[in-house]
């Protein structure tokens, strides 16, 4: 039979591995929107602090880490929550699609032209 405390050791490390891909998932994951808001920055996109309790409840209804398009006052804008959804990104079809060529090329590893 084997140590317990060989196995304790052995459950330890697999908690402290499970826990390390966690967290490497997780930065990944702010590591993408961080690109994603740079990129969007860069083609042009403004960005707004929420300041209002109705500006809150319409950018928690957002998906997260993507642009969403929206219309306002019979206008379409595209928006893109930040991760903290205290600001958020908005611009018009132009700004949306330099994004849109600015991420593929992002994607291909390749600068934007």
């Amino acid at each position: 039979m084997k140590n317990p405390s060989t196995l304790t050791t052995i459950a330890g490390i697999g908690a402290v591995l499970a826990f390390s891909s966690l967290s490497t998932a997780i930065a990944a994951s702010g590591d993408e929107a961080s690109r994603k808001e740079a990129l969007l920055s860069q083609s042009g996109f403004k960005v707004v602090t929420v300041t209002t309790a109705k500006q809150k409840e319409a950018v928690n209804g957002l998906a997260p880490n993507r642009c969403s398009a929206v219309t306002y006052n019979g206008k379409l804008f595209y928006v893109f929550p930040t991760t903290a959804r205290d600001k958020f990104y908005v611009g018009k079809q132009t700004q949306f699609n330099k994004y849109k060529k600015a991420l593929a090329a992002a994607k291909a590893g390749q600068p934007a032209s």
